[in-house]
């Protein structure tokens, strides 16, 4: 399932009012060196900037299927950022939701690891997918726990987080009681 020009407008619209996009990716890297980006939010990012298969795949093939930050231009004199995020470990497989878990502790690291760098920057907002619910085939219900927790977090690192999915912004509450992962 590919993401119809349609939804591609919605995420790019979307993409431009945020300063770090996560994109959801694996860890196939192709004989050309390129990560495999051919479906959903992964192919809007290469469509868009094609130099990313090329920059993930590189970084997959040697240091492993995990996320990684990346400034792909500036944007008006600001960086601009591409973080990927493994939720399966090859393309063609289900998401794995301990996978997915293993990636947001990453990301988080990588966060706060650069946060005062991107604070500085004004790098401060993240536009996130619904990890897994399209063509990993996992519910909402499977990633929400794992979702929250990234963003209370991420909130707690000085980021606001965005999610979307094909279909533009989603809205995603913390509810009372939530305790997020420590």
């Amino acid at each position: 399932m590919t993401f119809p020009l349609k939804e591609q407008t919605v995420i790019r619209k979307l993409w431009t009012e945020h300063d770090i996009l996560i994109f959801t990716s694996n860890g196939v890297v192709k004989r050309n060196g390129e990560l495999v980006m051919g479906k959903g939010i992964a192919k809007v990012v290469r469509d868009f900037y094609p130099e990313s298969a090329k920059v993930f795949g590189t970084l997959v093939r040697e240091h492993g299927n995990k996320p990684y930050l990346v400034r792909v231009r500036k944007r008006e004199g600001v960086p601009f950022y591409l973080m990927s995020f493994p939720t399966k470990h090859h393309f063609r497989e289900k998401s794995d939701l301990n996978l997915i878990r293993e990636s947001k502790e990453r990301a988080l690291r990588i966060l706060k690891g650069r946060r005062d760098g991107l604070v500085k920057a004004g790098i401060t907002r993240i536009l996130c997918p619904l990890w897994g619910t399209e063509n990993g085939k996992l519910s909402l219900e499977e990633v929400e726990k794992e979702l929250l927790d990234f963003k209370e977090r991420a909130e707690a690192l000085g980021f606001e987080v965005a999610f979307f999915d094909r279909n533009g912004p989603v809205e995603l509450d913390i509810e009372e009681g939530f305790e997020p992962s420590l």
